[in-house]
């Protein structure tokens, strides 16, 4: 019998198991922030995506983009539906046949806190805002290049989901931006780039949004103010 094998004592048992938690207590966090960047780089992404197909749009109906909401007296087609035809045509791959289309449109036009959504809420949960106060008034749409300042002018949003009737709008404005993306909210502008962007120092909880001007920030909400 080798006399130089020994049993593990209980302080060297204590030290390995505080050795493992500490290494989890490093590892945890740092893959919870890959996993929200991951998220953030997704919905960012999307944006992108759906920006090429507005932009499109607005090619085939004489510069005008689609409608903010489906609401009031103006009649037409509403942005999130506008854009499936483009999306199903220059984005989603043909030879994916495992999942249906209307859940494929979903990756490119919800942001992934979709899948923390119920199924059955799934479908009047509307995740990304187009801003409602381009066209207000009388003016049902927006021509795409009659933007002054299109930088920095506000197009889609991450948009509010903790309330049923918010949840279920196409459009909305600053008070209605969702910052979940590491405290910040995505905004896609109407250039066409896209922009995590947070409200001074909020601490993400809260559904603040920036008025024109507001926090330096140099957003703009309604580009005739």
């Amino acid at each position: 019998m080798n006399k130089n094998n020994h049993a593990f004592t209980l302080i060297e048992l204590l030290v390995v198991v505080f050795i493992v938690f500490a290494i989890m207590g490093l590892v945890v966090p740092v893959l919870s922030m890959i996993r929200e960047k991951s998220k953030q780089a997704v919905c960012m992404s999307n944006m992108g995506q759906m920006f090429k197909c507005l932009a499109q749009y607005a090619i085939e109906n004489d510069g005008y983009l689609p409608l903010e909401d489906n609401s009031g007296s103006c009649s037409g087609e509403v942005w999130f539906k506008a854009v499936d035809r483009y999306i199903t045509t220059d984005v989603l791959p043909e030879n994916q046949t495992e999942i249906s289309t209307k859940e494929k449109l979903a990756l490119i036009k919800q942001d992934p806190i979709i899948n923390t959504v119920i199924q059955d809420k799934k479908d009047n949960t509307k995740t990304i805002k187009m801003n409602t106060q381009l066209a207000q008034g009388s003016t049902c749409s927006r021509m795409i290049d009659s933007i002054r300042f299109p930088s920095k002018t506000v197009l889609l949003f991450d948009g509010r989901i903790n309330n049923t009737n918010v949840a279920s709008k196409y459009d909305g404005a600053y008070g209605s931006v969702a910052q979940r993306h590491s405290r910040g909210a995505n905004i896609l502008f109407m250039d066409g780039h896209v922009e995590r962007v947070q409200n001074g120092d909020s601490d993400g909880a809260t559904n603040e949004g920036w008025p024109n001007g507001h926090a330096d920030q140099g957003i703009i909400w309604d580009p005739d103010s």
